[in-house]
């Protein structure tokens, strides 16, 4: 499945993608040309994330990953849980750096806070998310080896329709970071069957990902954010539409990019505030124009920096 490389690394410029037309639609009035044109780009890359975890689930639910629990585990650790507590204590330390150069003390009680809630960083929930997933995927495996496809096709459909109520439903006490992947667990299956089915249905996808978006965009200016939700009424459909195009497509050149996805990931925002800083906000400057300039500067910074990283010894393990 050479194809999931690229996919990756189609995924995390959608990531980046996303992150500076959100910049836009958080700050733009509502409503406002600027503020259409950021809600346009997020609406279309919404299924970024999702598509990430259903890469996951391709990857490790396949047939033939019998491994031993303790080599599973072992492996997992050594790739995401150094990361993740390099990246945390980077960020908490560039939260600091900010709010000194703004004049304003840094507030070491909320920074512990929001580090045991999974979010040290906007973009590091990903992270303390994941962790739940791969805590769990030699069970998810015992309960793929050991069920029928049209089963899995059942449970995943009742998971993602749980899952899209949730928000709807308001905040219910357990938002807590470890049990996060649960609402992800039917886009871990997903992709998994996706990947190992059938290939076809390439104009109903596109189709899909079509209307899905504009609903997207549309939903998000009638009835709030809840329609920018990965687990949405519109965002799965599109992910799950997203996916198949990108199986479908054969599309492996990038995929020499692929090492370097999760630095991309990690060290991105730094990037975009940079440039918000010292050149301009693309709320204030064309957006139409500035919110994918922005993204691409962002990307190959962020992808240069993670080439960079990843060929120093000392620092290679947290990319």
């Amino acid at each position: 499945m050479v194809w999931l490389d690229a996919a990756r690394v189609l995924a995390i410029f959608a990531v980046v993608l996303l992150h500076a037309a959100a910049a836009v639609v958080t700050q733009a009035t509502h409503g406002s040309p600027a503020w259409w044109y950021g809600n346009v780009y997020d609406a279309l890359v919404r299924w970024c994330v999702p598509v990430f975890v259903m890469i996951s689930g391709a990857l490790l639910l396949r047939d033939g990953k019998n491994e031993p629990v303790a080599v599973f585990y072992r492996k997992r650790v050594a790739r995401i849980a150094v990361p993740l507590a390099a990246w945390t204590l980077l960020f908490l330390a560039w939260t600091a750096f900010k709010a000194r150069r703004n004049g304003a003390a840094f507030d070491w009680e909320q920074a512990l806070r929001s580090t045991l809630a999974g979010t040290p960083y906007y973009h590091l929930w990903f992270l303390y998310m994941i962790v739940g997933l791969y805590l769990f995927t030699p069970f998810v495996r015992l309960l793929v080896a050991g069920a029928r496809r049209d089963q899995l096709w059942l449970l995943t459909a009742l998971m993602f329709g749980l899952a899209a109520l949730h928000p709807l439903l308001g905040e219910t006490g357990g938002d807590a970071f470890v049990y996060w992947f649960l609402s992800y667990l039917p886009y871990f299956l997903c992709g998994y069957l996706m990947a190992t089915g059938q290939q076809g249905g390439e104009a109903l996808a596109l189709e899909v990902y079509l209307m899905a978006a504009a609903l997207t965009v549309f939903g998000c200016y009638a009835a709030g954010l809840y329609f920018y939700d990965y687990l949405s009424v519109t965002v799965i459909p599109m992910s799950l539409a997203v996916f198949a195009l990108l199986k479908s497509s054969g599309w492996r050149r990038p995929g020499a990019l692929a090492p370097y996805v999760l630095g991309v990931y990690l060290v991105h925002p730094v990037f975009l505030e940079l440039f918000g800083y010292f050149v301009f906000k693309p709320e204030t400057r064309f957006p139409l124009l500035s919110i994918p300039l922005t993204a691409v500067l962002a990307f190959v910074l962020s992808l240069a920096t993670s080439v960079a990283l990843s060929r120093i010894p000392l620092l290679k393990r947290i990319v």
